[in-house]
């Protein structure tokens, strides 16, 4: 099948090149920085954004595509970083992880620390996991933050790699010119929705990145048989380079496609484009580990023998068990796993009573509502509808090769869903769904291949299949204003402690993220404990406390933030 860069998908085309090369970019040059004995700097991330739109006007004078869509993808990528701090700087974090070590390990970059050189002691919060895992997430983000001096910035890394997927994902569906550009857009949106991603949009949450960087791969590879040259291995690259970062199971997954798009390519007698990919992944993987990668994975080799550490290796810690919903314990991982699709969407880590029921495929209680949103939910992460989308999705597919001659078209795609099946299968504790994001593509592929191949045939399934989609992302929506009111009612604490004109008096939990938001606002506080004392109110989503300053204590509350508390 032919695609094309046309006027409406190569400025598409390009931003998302633009946008995801110059997170790359800030990965390899803190990292260089960190090797010359530096530290993260505000400089760091503007002077990566130009040093990705010079490389890319070089590749595009070279491979003839026209400024103007260039000049056009530079501005639109300009419009998208700022654009995305602002969203970023009106919602809070208020994430258990994020709170705990995410927006801790951000801090502590952006404040000097180099993670190449030295670790950080004990005594910082779950220091464990600060120094050991990934930080291809962290990094670029705490770039962002030293830039912005507001920790909030550093989820617009989120919002960027999000609208670059979009941008890729849209340019590829507009470039087959086979489907209406109404279906490219809700394709579009609805593959990048994918609801780990979505979910985790707001937080400093790790997997809807690797969920990003995964689809980002599939569209790479598209676009690479397509014959778009030097632009797209760049891309690969970059999207190699942040993956194997992001967090352990990035490196398995990036592994895992590499591996399947060169056996494709081999296959299919594309020897040139082989060679091109197999080096451009080689070279770039020796980059993520070796460079980008010098902690964690040299660091943790050298110090604890295994690049996996703390999950794995003689002295590994188990962070599963305590996850582990209730029932899960004796279950083998196919039967984890398919308990988990089929099962009402919960988070059972709060009731270890209650057991894990299989559900109706396309049933839903107010359990299902309540726990689509969450940024970890335990069972049935994708949503609700997921399961009973799955087995449309088989219909569809069973009716697509029962046509004569469609195997031959769609089997390509079924290597792509095979390829993800395998990436699945192959994690041991694959019932999590932030843990195999990629499960997401399994439905919209068969979907896609039924537009391609069968456009005006199984209407009536086709249109179910969408529905069912839409509704499932949209009940992962329900989380953006429920965070609005958690950001009221984190405004409204933050308004009342100023106002007091006093030193606050406060006993930080296991979330001591909360201290950045003091700092930020110019509130003094001083540290105590404060178990058993009265007029004590907790931060927010948060198990850290203070002493309400009496001057304060009657501060006046809107009738919004007294009905959004009954939701804390």
């Amino acid at each position: 099948m032919k695609i094309t860069l046309q006027d409406n998908n190569s400025v598409l085309f390009l931003t998302g090149n633009i946008l995801i090369t110059s997170i790359a970019m800030v990965l390899l040059l803190v990292s260089v920085c960190f090797f010359a004995g530096g530290n993260v700097a505000a400089w760091q991330f503007p002077t990566a954004f130009v040093l990705t739109a010079g490389m890319y006007f070089l590749i595009c004078k070279k491979q003839l595509i026209d400024n103007r869509s260039l000049i056009k993808a530079i501005l639109i990528s300009i419009a998208v970083i700022i654009i995305s701090i602002i969203a970023a700087l009106s919602l809070y974090d208020v994430t258990y992880d994020g709170q705990s070590y995410h927006q801790e390990g951000i801090y502590q970059l952006k404040n000097g620390w180099n993670s190449f050189r030295v670790l950080l002691p004990k005594s910082v919060n779950m220091a464990i996991y600060i120094n050991h895992y990934g930080k291809g997430v962290e990094i670029p983000q705490s770039t962002l933050y030293a830039l912005t001096h507001q920790i909030e910035s550093a989820k617009a890394t989120n919002f960027i790699l999000f609208s670059a997927v979009f941008c890729l994902t849209l340019s590829l569906l507009l470039g087959l010119n086979k489907i209406t550009p109404f279906k490219c857009i809700l394709s579009a949106l609805l593959a990048t929705c994918n609801p780990i991603i979505i979910n985790q949009l707001i937080s400093t949450y790790v997997d809807g990145q690797l969920a990003l960087m995964i689809q980002s791969f599939f569209i790479t590879a598209i676009w690479l048989i397509a014959g778009s040259g030097y632009t797209s291995l760049l891309l690969l690259a970059s999207v190699i380079v942040i993956g194997a970062n992001v967090k352990f199971t990035g490196v398995v997954y990036i592994v895992i496609f590499s591996i399947s798009f060169l056996a494709w390519l081999l296959f299919n007698k594309k020897i040139e484009l082989f060679k091109n990919v197999l080096y451009t992944s080689l070279f770039s993987g020796v980059v993520a580990i070796l460079l980008a990668g010098y902690n964690p994975y040299v660091v943790n080799m050298v110090k604890f023998s295994h690049p996996f550490y703390p999950l794995m290796g003689k002295q590994k810690v188990d962070i599963v068990g305590y996850n582990l919903p209730n029932g899960f314990e004796q279950k083998n991982g196919m039967n984890k796993l398919f308990t988990s699709l089929f099962a009402h969407t919960d988070n059972q880590i709060s009731n270890k009573q209650k057991t894990v029921d299989l559900k109706l495929p396309f049933a839903i209680n107010k359990t299902d509502i309540l726990n689509a949103s969450k940024v970890d939910t335990r069972i049935a992460g994708f949503g609700p509808f997921f399961s009973g989308i799955l087995l449309l999705s088989a219909v569809l597919l069973c009716l697509l090769l029962a046509q004569p001659g469609k195997f031959i078209l769609i089997k390509n795609m079924l290597y792509l869903a095979a390829a993800i099946v395998v990436a699945v299968l192959i994690m041991p504790e694959s019932w999590w769904a932030r843990y195999i994001p990629q499960t997401w593509y399994l439905p919209i592929i068969v979907i896609l291949a039924a537009e391609l191949y069968a456009a005006n045939k199984f209407q009536v399934l086709k249109l179910f299949l969408y529905l069912f989609l839409i509704v499932n992302v949209s009940l992962c929506l329900i989380g953006f204003g429920w965070n609005m009111m958690m950001t009221a009612l984190v405004n409204h604490q933050i308004t009342k402690l100023k106002a007091s004109h006093q030193i606050i008096t406060v006993q930080f939990g296991d979330l001591k993220a909360n201290r950045f938001r003091l700092e930020e606002n110019h509130i003094p506080y001083q540290e105590r404990n404060l178990d058993g004392l009265p007029d004590v109110e907790n931060f927010i989503r948060s198990d850290s406390k203070f002493i309400i300053p009496a001057n304060v204590a009657s501060f006046p509350e809107s009738k919004f933030l007294k009905w959004a508390e009954q939701f804390k």
